[in-house]
């Protein structure tokens, strides 16, 4: 899926929460995109908890209300050279940058709302808004066949915003999940016999 900046952000928001309503991936690719009208949370929140692992993979710098879209997906990636642009006015970022960088932290919170030049991929990284940077033509870092108990546990992990004993629960139900599914058993038979796992789930 391609983001396209010369069509109706909203429009097409709701359509990206329509097509990520099947599990698996959703990639959406943002080759341009900013200059719009700030996306409200309502159009973005479903978009946080849709049914697929959702990423973007941002290719060229970006702005609002693209750049929204992007940072709200689960694995956000960015390839060599790409800056990212919080706030385009004097204003504070709009709803969706503002729940991503809180997502991330902290410092990425500090920097999103104290500093308005752009952000560059590597700050990005270290602030934990993206995942990673990866090299021009080069694939995305997903797995190639995830089974859908992994890839459920691995989504729910993601959204998590809990942490000490109510996060270990989590971390532990999931383990249980993973392990009830037969699925390590698979994984590591694969791994010893050198051939790709052959999960049922």
């Amino acid at each position: 899926m391609q983001w396209n900046h010369e069509k109706d952000p909203a429009g097409q928001i709701s359509g990206l929460c329509d097509m990520a309503r099947e599990l698996g991936y959703l990639v959406v690719e943002f080759d341009g995109g900013g200059g719009g009208p700030d996306l409200p949370w309502s159009d973005l929140e479903p978009w946080t908890r849709s049914r697929a692992v959702t990423v973007a993979d941002i290719r060229v710098d970006l702005a609002s209300p693209a750049l929204d879209v992007a940072l709200c997906a689960d694995l956000v990636y960015l390839r060599p050279g790409v800056t990212l642009t919080m706030a385009t006015s004097p204003n504070p970022p709009p709803p969706g940058i503002i729940w991503a960088l809180g997502r991330a932290g902290r410092a990425a919170l500090s920097r999103g709302l104290l500093d308005r030049s752009p952000v560059s991929g590597i700050d990005a990284v270290d602030l934990g808004i993206v995942q990673g940077i990866v090299a021009d033509g080069a694939p995305l870092p997903l797995p190639s066949n995830p089974s859908i108990a992994s890839l459920t546990a691995a989504r729910d992990l993601m959204r998590a915003s809990v942490s000490g004993p109510p996060g270990l629960g989590l971390e532990l139900a999931s383990f249980r999940l993973l392990f009830a599914a037969g699925e390590p058993a698979e994984g590591a038979r694969a791994f010893l016999e050198k051939r790709e796992p052959v999960f049922d789930g």
